[in-house]
């Protein structure tokens, strides 16, 4: 232990020597009275449930405007899905094989007799050539383009 410890264990003690005339009497001191005002609290909380309300009331708000739009959307994508649906029937029906036949007439086009196929050995079939299209088929309506 260090010496200055040692030596203040071994101090002697001092007491105070007085009388007992010569203490003072206790009494009871009441703080001082200081007016509070209790009213900022209950404003507080009013004021903090009215903005919280407010804006509970705001996000409600916009949550319903959101549901209309999604909703006039939805309309709208329907609408779409039913036009490219008839787009896509009319597609079908003006790409089948008759309307094709029909339409190439209209333009002069005849079948063709048979087939030729080209291997790597040759030729594979006869050829033969196409008939001669009528003449009132490819020229109604339509100026020769030469």
């Amino acid at each position: 232990m260090s010496q200055p410890l040692i030596a203040a264990r071994n101090a002697p003690v001092r007491q105070l020597k007085t009388s007992p005339d010569a203490r003072p009497e206790l009494q009871v001191i009441a703080p001082p009275v200081r007016p509070r005002l209790r009213l900022p609290l209950p404003v507080a909380c009013v004021v903090l449930l009215t903005l919280g309300l407010l804006g509970l009331l705001m996000t409600n708000i916009a949550i319903a405007g959101d549901a209309y739009e999604i909703t006039d959307l939805q309309v709208t994508s329907g609408r779409i899905a039913d036009q490219q649906q008839a787009v896509a029937e009319s597609l079908a029906r003006q790409s089948s094989p008759e309307q094709l036949a029909a339409r190439a007439a209209e333009l002069g086009m005849v079948p063709a007799p048979d087939a030729v196929h080209l291997t790597s050995s040759g030729a594979v079939g006869e050829a033969t050539p196409a008939p001669t299209p009528s003449a009132t088929a490819g020229t109604q309506g339509r100026t020769p383009a030469n």
